[in-house]
């Protein structure tokens, strides 16, 4: 169906938007701030559903050709010294893929813009809506140019601008601070993403490039401040749990390089969706970067907008649509990466138990490794299947609780009791989420502007 759109922001979310909606007929006009790429760092790790929405918009042969490479699951190990776990990609899945940002932006707006309905122009800031009798009509760049079309799509990032012009606040709840830095090498287990547990927040590292690896090292809000003092946590406490010369060589490129960091937000919204514009990517909402989820959701958000308004225009009832699609799809992403980041960091004796539950519960079957693997990657869907996959691993270590119970009572029952606490609070959080998700399932309505 042919329609208008503009799409407010030029990086990896709003060309995949662009891409998309090009592709179902739209004349497409894209507007991004800077001439060049986002300075600060940003999202390279993609699942494979999202990389096969990527080959769907024509994106995925560029993007490996501009230095992406092949990333096939995740190796997860729980501390200096102890077994890892192996949590590949289910086959027939097809692979992940790892880039370096910058990179990956400026193949994407070139492959797009050659697209001949689509305009890219960059240096060009917008910074509010045109809207009238309840609908959003176009935006308005710095300079008073007012743009139209008959629909907007937002995607400006995690701290979108145009956002609360739409008087769509989110909630935000600031959880920790990433040290980020690349080095030269191989990781132990070849083309997988690493986690690295055991210090005070757990390390991502994964293949950006050929023998190029980003670490992405997670840090609590109250560490101390400074360069100097971060080098010296993450020497003591962080590089340890990273495997002999690796861990040499990423405490060696945070003392020789000027390192990046950047805070890490929950942020969930309500609605994304009012009379003529959307929210797509971040600017919809976000969560820890440790599953990597971002981008894979990104591709979903815009394969998802343009099948409903490709099929009709972008009305209320196709906008209405994309909503409900959209939250059915990320808030089973929020409730994994939440729960797994908060039991991966925690510091007590029940996060203590739920991590050794989740090593034995993966050890104990294929089938549990790739349930797992499902819901982090986006490949499963529902609730339910976290809310049970979860209460197994509850099981799994009660069970080893009970048994030092058995013979130390007093540290046992400590445990337990922290064991209790620290798990029905989250599963009463996903059972709250769960009931949540029905009723918006039918009450989930486009929100009104302001």
């Amino acid at each position: 169906m042919s329609f208008e759109a503009i799409v407010v922001g030029g990086g990896f979310t709003g060309m995949s938007a662009a891409a998309a909606l090009a592709a179902r007929g739209a004349k497409v006009r894209v507007f991004e701030s800077s001439k060049s790429t986002d300075p600060r760092f940003r999202g390279e790790l993609i699942h494979p559903r999202g990389v096969r929405g990527l080959e769907e918009l024509g994106l995925k042969a560029p993007l490996f050709a501009s230095g992406g490479v092949a990333v096939n699951g995740f190796a997860v190990s729980p501390a200096a010294h102890e077994k890892v776990t192996l949590l590949p990609y289910a086959q027939g899945q097809g692979p992940g893929l790892g880039i370096d940002h910058p990179a990956m932006v400026l193949t994407m707006r070139a492959e797009v813009a050659r697209r001949r309905n689509v305009t890219v122009t960059t240096g060009e800031r917008i910074t509010d809506v045109v809207r009238a009798r309840g609908r959003v009509l176009g935006v308005k760049s710095a300079d008073g140019t007012e743009h139209r079309a008959d629909l907007v799509v937002v995607a400006d990032g995690r701290q979108s601008k145009l956002r609360p012009l739409l008087g769509l606040e989110p909630e935000v709840k600031l959880l920790s601070y990433t040290v980020v830095v690349g080095v030269s090498g191989e990781l132990p287990h070849g083309p997988l993403g690493h986690v690295f547990l055991g210090a005070p927040g757990p390390i991502l590292a994964y293949p950006y490039g050929a023998s190029r690896i980003r670490f992405c090292i997670d840090v609590p809000l109250d560490a101390a401040r400074g360069r100097e003092a971060m080098i010296k946590l993450i020497t003591e406490q962080y590089a340890p749990h990273v495997p002999g010369a690796l861990g040499e060589a990423m405490v060696s490129a945070l003392k020789s390089q000027p390192f990046e960091g950047c805070a890490n937000h929950a942020i969930s919204t309500q609605n994304c969706a009012a009379a003529g514009v959307v929210l797509v990517g971040d600017a919809g909402g976000c969560s820890h970067p440790l599953t990597a989820t971002g981008m894979t959701n990104a591709v979903n958000d815009a394969l998802t907008l343009s099948a409903f308004v490709g099929a009709r225009g972008p009305d209320n009832q196709a906008l209405s649509d994309y909503q409900r699609a959209r939250y059915d799809f990320v808030r089973m992403r929020e409730l994994f990466t939440d729960a797994l980041y908060e039991v991966f960091r925690g510091q007590d004796a029940g996060s203590k138990a739920l991590q050794g539950g989740v090593f034995r519960y993966w050890a104990s079957s294929e089938r549990r490794r790739e349930a797992s693997m499902g819901i982090l990657s986006g490949e499963e869907l529902r609730v339910s299947r976290f809310v049970a996959e979860y209460s197994r691993v509850f099981g799994i270590s009660a069970v080893q609780v009970m048994k030092r119970l058995a013979f130390e009572p007093i540290v046992g029952s400590s445990h337990l009791k922290s064991l209790a606490t620290t798990s029905f609070g989250r599963l009463g959080e996903a059972a709250a989420r769960t009931k949540r998700k029905l009723v918006d399932r039918y009450r989930l309505e486009l929100h009104q502007l302001p």
